[in-house]
C-alpha cells in the first residue's frame, strides 16, 4: 500500500459521476487561479463553500478527483505533471453551490482548459481491487445527510479513513484515491449512502505512527485487509479487469490567470 502525501487531516468533498447521468446544464467557473505551491506545502483538496481550492496538489492529484480514478488510469504527458505541485482557487459563476457531479465536470473543464490537455481513452487489463461483501452481514451505518449531498473523507496517513454521506462506489474511489497501490472497484451490490470509520496500522507504520518501528503493539488496528472485514463486513479480492485508461497527448503548464 502506499499511503498519500498528507501530514495532518485533510476534509475533502468527494464524489463520482455516475455513467450517462451528466448534468445538461452545469455551471462553469467565473475566476480560477493556479499557481506554484510552496516546497513545503501539504496537499489538501477541498470545497469551501461553493469554491473549489487546493494546495500543494499536482496535476494527477486533481485529476483523480475530477475523474475519480487511479494514478494507473492515467499515463503519458510530461513527467511535471506528477511532480510539480499548485495551488488551486476557483469561484463558480453562481452564488448557489454546485453538486457532487457539476463540481467534477467543472474542475475537468478546468484541467482541459488551463493545462491545454489533449487525452484519449484506451481500454488496458490492469491489476484492480474488487470491493465485494463476506458471508457476514456487513457492518455499515446508514447516514442521516441529505442523500442528495456531497460525500466527505478526511484521511490520515497513519492509518485513518472516515467518510460521510457516501456510496460503496465513492467508497471504493476513496480507498484507491487515497490508501491502494491500484485501481478499486464496488462489487458489493449495496445501495444507499454511509457514514464509515476504517481504522488500521498501514504497512510501513506501527500504532505510534512511527516508520521503521519494529516493536509490536497488542492495541494496534488490525493490517487493511483484515480491518475492512472486520470493521466494515467487506473484504478486497485482487483482480485483473479491463480499465478505463486516459492517455495524456499533450500537455502545458498554466499561467496563474
Amino acid at each position: 500500500m502506499r499511503s498519500a502525501a498528507l501530514l495532518s487531516w485533510c476534509f475533502l468533498v468527494c464524489g463520482l459521476l455516475p455513467a450517462q447521468q451528466v448534468p445538461s446544464a452545469s455551471p462553469t467557473f467565473a475566476v480560477a487561479t493556479i499557481k506554484p505551491s510552496e516546497p513545503d506545502a501539504v496537499a489538501v483538496t477541498q470545497i469551501r463553500g461553493n469554491r473549489f481550492a487546493t494546495e500543494g496538489t499536482t496535476f494527477v492529484d486533481v485529476f483523480k478527483y475530477a475523474y475519480s480514478v487511479h494514478p494507473d488510469q492515467l499515463v503519458g504527458g510530461p513527467e511535471w505533471l506528477r511532480t510539480e505541485k499548485f495551488d488551486i482557487l476557483a469561484d463558480p459563476e453562481t452564488e448557489k453551490r454546485p453538486s457532487s457531479d457539476q463540481m467534477k465536470i467543472m474542475v475537468q473543464q478546468l484541467l482541459v482548459e488551463r493545462f491545454h490537455i489533449a487525452m484519449h481513452h484506451e481500454q488496458k487489463i490492469l491489476p484492480v481491487y474488487a470491493l465485494v461483501k463476506t458471508a457476514e452481514a456487513p457492518k455499515l451505518t446508514k447516514s442521516t445527510a441529505d442523500p442528495n449531498g456531497i460525500p466527505v473523507v478526511g484521511y490520515s496517513p497513519g492509518g485513518t479513513l472516515q467518510v460521510g454521506n457516501a456510496t460503496m462506489a465513492n467508497f471504493a474511489t476513496f480507498l484507491q484515491r487515497f490508501v491502494l497501490d491500484r485501481p478499486a472497484v464496488d462489487q458489493t451490490g449495496i445501495a444507499g449512502r454511509f457514514d464509515l470509520v476504517l481504522r488500521w496500522t498501514p504497512d510501513n507504520f506501527r500504532a505510534n505512527g512511527k516508520p521503521g518501528d519494529s516493536q509490536e503493539d497488542a492495541s494496534a488496528p488490525p493490517n487493511l485487509f483484515t480491518a475492512i472485514k472486520e470493521q466494515l463486513g467487506l473484504k478486497l479480492l485482487p483482480e485483473k479487469a479491463s480499465t478505463d485508461v486516459f492517455v495524456i497527448d499533450r500537455a502545458e503548464r498554466p499561467s496563474e490567470n
